[in-house]
């Protein structure tokens, strides 16, 4: 470097010295460069600041005393609306020592009615005093009774009854009926379906053609074709001679 010998030490030595100047120097420009940038900026924001406070209304003025021991003193500007006058929410508070809870008066409301300050006295019957017999409780009236279930089925089965040919088939009486749960696929509900019908015996059942089978199997809402798979009319004809011995 310079032509000097860089194996000596001396010149090692001073090109560290330099080397370090150098850094130290450019550490210092750049430092001060940011500096002077952020001056330059807080400075910039001085001014907006001033030009915004010297553009918007103060309301209030401050006073500063010449004498700097003297402390800085507030004078209120005048308010810009009047004082709006306040109004307690309960006129009941002032006498019970509640906090009060203050609203704005507003004249355009209507006036309210004025609270009593004392409750209403409540009588008390004296020691001994006969009771005052309490009105008669009605007991529930009982709801109207609707026809649903087993009956809903049976009376909805008796409106069909007309579509049957009893003029074939026979007619009987509740008082002829025989026991048709002897009939091998009847069993109670089923033999209260075929009395709402009007079919009480074994001899009417006897009597039933195919069309009436399938009629009937219908209108008692069994399963269809059960009528003829147990063989009703065959079960019907042999009970009906074996109880009459026709």
């Amino acid at each position: 470097m310079f032509g000097l010998d860089p194996l000596s030490r001396s010149v090692a030595v001073a090109e560290i010295l330099l080397l370090l100047t150098a850094a130290a120097f450019i550490g210092w420009l750049l430092g001060r460069l940011t500096r002077s940038g952020r001056v330059k900026a807080l400075r910039m924001a001085i001014s907006r600041r001033e030009a915004e406070l010297a553009i918007s209304p103060s309301t209030d003025t401050i006073s500063v005393s010449a004498n700097p021991s003297h402390s800085e003193t507030e004078t209120p500007a005048e308010p810009l609306l009047p004082p709006v006058p306040m109004i307690p929410v309960d006129p009941l508070a002032p006498i019970y020592g509640a906090p009060t809870l203050l609203i704005p008066a507003d004249d355009t409301e209507t006036e309210q009615p004025e609270l009593p300050l004392t409750p209403t006295p409540v009588e008390i019957p004296p020691l001994g005093a006969p009771v005052p017999e309490a009105p008669p409780a009605f007991p529930p009236q009982p709801a109207p009774a609707t026809a649903t279930g087993e009956t809903a089925v049976l009376n909805r089965i008796a409106a069909r009854a007309s579509e049957l040919q009893f003029d074939r088939i026979g007619r009987a009486l509740p008082t002829d009926a025989d026991d048709l749960k002897d009939i091998i696929g009847v069993g109670p509900f089923l033999e209260r379906k075929l009395h709402s019908l009007g079919i009480y015996t074994f001899r009417q059942i006897s009597h039933f053609s195919k069309e009436d089978s399938k009629q009937v199997n219908e209108i008692i809402e069994f399963f269809p074709g059960r009528i003829d798979r147990d063989d009703w009319v065959g079960q019907a004809k042999v009970l009906h001679e074996r109880k009459y011995g026709v």
